[in-house]
């Protein structure tokens, strides 16, 4: 979005943006129009992005040249105008392929990846062009279509024909596109683009949007500007676990503060016409623990109801073996992603002993893979009550996917999964208690059981985003040891605190139990290993 003379200039990424969060076409307006200032924002995953990006597109030309294809490049120099016109002399040409070809109609510009040319007739002669983008996702989104439609509709007005198709490129795919026909989402996108207008011409439509959280908040420029004003308005959103739909039936009774909800009286003055009571009644819970640590400035926690085969209950008896597992994985390193760092925590007496094993190759994860389940089916000879602790259901999936991709180590993880030995301790904490937390991440329990981590997370977010870049790069050379050593640490420090956060539950479960509650054990399930272990061998 760009201030022109006489308007403000419209792009492809706006109208994908304008999907993602409306109230963030009212900030890019705002910054346009000079009124306020964007904040200064340095994302090191974007730049990785960027840079793939261009190196995908790169081998995608190679790969048309290696066809026989001519290509002409276009110059990203001189004004929108001049650039326009380059482009579409190129058009008028007939040339194969064009790469970065400028678009331009009225308010509305861009930049296509390339242009194909196909022998449909057109004003420009016996041929036309269809889009092709070039995207690193493996899944075709919402916003690459309207960014292939915009584009398709900008070249439609050159050769006044609008192209049948249009083609998505990934690099998993050995360059053969993902096409689309253009008439069929050529309506929706008309659709998004008119609502997209409005709010640029209606002030009272940019007046009353909001920063609602939504996915693109992860990656967006405005988010330290967003967060602020929510923490200031005491947004719903900052109550752990409320959805969008129950913050949309709470406005609509005029609560729109956590502190609003925490306040709520019990049972609810009102029937929700959106999701069911007992949701609202958890929700209002929590919020009342959040603004209870808020208020005392202390950790604030609470035990739920105990259920059989629920939150205490899925704790399995400790043992002397248990394994405290934690992967660092990266799913850009194509193709299918890379887990580039494998740690897990065991017991020697009293001492937790930390193990790393890094896989920097699609051999070396391999390697690690089979390292890992090997270890395990050995530990189980040894304890076989022995059970794997993770933190999210990250781990268990990591293994069933490498376990497909390698077709190695089947049987082993079939009988790992069929004993019941993974123990996912995030479902436990979510269905044992309630915290004075905005989310549940390990991080945010740890001030609960007391686990001070060796490295900041901020060094340690540093250290993560230049070991993958350098990952989905391939530029090895590139990695430091200090970085290296950085994501090290904080691994360790995922599988400590689990190891922790596995203790005090078993406090919390003791400590009922000395009042007098009744708390089941898991119950053995078919596959747990017997005293035998012939069947691991």
């Amino acid at each position: 979005m760009q201030q022109s003379d006489t308007s403000i200039r419209l792009s492809a990424t706006d109208l994908a943006n304008h999907l993602s969060c409306p109230h963030l076409t009212t900030l890019n307006r705002a910054a346009a129009e000079g009124r306020i200032q964007p904040p200064w924002s340095h994302n090191p995953r974007i730049e990785v992005l960027q840079k793939r990006g261009f190196e995908h597109e790169r081998r995608f030309l190679e790969h048309l040249r290696g066809r026989g294809k001519s290509i002409h490049v276009l110059s990203n120099e001189g004004t929108p105008e001049k650039a326009f016109e380059n482009t579409c002399a190129a058009m008028r040409s007939g040339a194969d392929v064009i790469v970065q070809a400028a678009l331009l109609n009225g308010r509305w510009y861009g930049r296509a990846d390339v242009l194909l040319r196909v022998e449909t007739p057109s004003e420009l002669g016996a041929w036309s062009y269809e889009v092709i983008d070039t995207k690193l996702s493996r899944e075709t989104k919402g916003g690459t279509i309207l960014q292939l439609c915009t584009y398709s509709d900008l070249v439609a007005q050159i050769q006044r024909r609008l192209p049948e198709h249009m083609h998505v490129v990934v690099p998993t795919s050995d360059f053969r596109p993902q096409s689309f026909r253009t008439q069929e989402f050529i309506s929706y996108y008309r659709q998004i683009q008119r609502r997209l207008e409005e709010a640029i011409d209606h002030t009272e439509i940019q007046d009353a949007t909001y920063p609602e959280p939504v996915p693109h908040c992860d990656i967006c420029r405005w988010w330290p500007v967003c967060d602020r004003r929510r923490r200031d308005d005491d947004h719903l959103s900052l109550v752990a676990g409320i959805s969008r739909l129950q913050r949309k039936e709470l406005r609509r009774h005029e609560i729109r503060t956590l502190e609003a909800v925490a306040e709520l009286a019990s049972p609810l003055p009102w029937r929700p016409s959106r999701g069911s009571l007992d949701g609202y009644e958890r929700i209002r819970s929590q919020a009342q623990i959040q603004l209870n640590g808020r208020r005392s400035g202390r950790p604030q926690h609470e035990l739920l109801a105990i259920e059989a085969g629920r939150g205490l209950c899925r704790l399995p008896a400790p043992s002397a073996g248990d394994i405290f597992f934690d992967l660092e994985g990266d799913p850009f390193v194509e193709p299918g992603g890379l887990e580039y760092l494998w740690g897990w925590a065991t017991r020697d007496g009293q001492q937790l002993v930390y193990s790393p094993a890094w896989a920097f190759t699609r051999a070396e994860e391999k390697s690690a893979y089979e390292a890992f389940v090997d270890m395990v089916i050995e530990r189980l000879e040894r304890y076989p009550d022995l059970h794997i602790y993770h933190y999210a259901p990250y781990e268990p999936g990591a293994l069933k996917r490498l376990m497909g991709r390698y077709a190695s180590r089947e049987g082993e993880i079939d009988r790992m999964l069929r004993a019941g030995i993974f123990v996912d301790l995030y479902g436990v904490v979510r269905q044992a208690l309630r915290a004075s937390v905005e989310k549940y991440s390990i991080k945010d329990l740890e001030a609960f059981y007391s686990y001070v981590r060796e490295i900041p997370l901020r060094d340690a977010s540093a250290a993560l985003h230049a070991v993958e870049f350098a990952l989905e790069m391939e530029a090895l050379d590139s990695m430091e040891d200090q970085q290296k050593e950085n994501v090290r640490v904080y691994n360790a420090d995922d599988c400590y605190s689990a190891a922790r956060l596995q203790g005090w539950l078993e406090q919390l479960r003791a400590g009922l139990i000395e009042q007098g509650v009744a708390i089941d054990r898991p119950p053995k399930v078919p596959g747990d290993p017997p005293e035998s272990v012939d069947m691991w061998t």
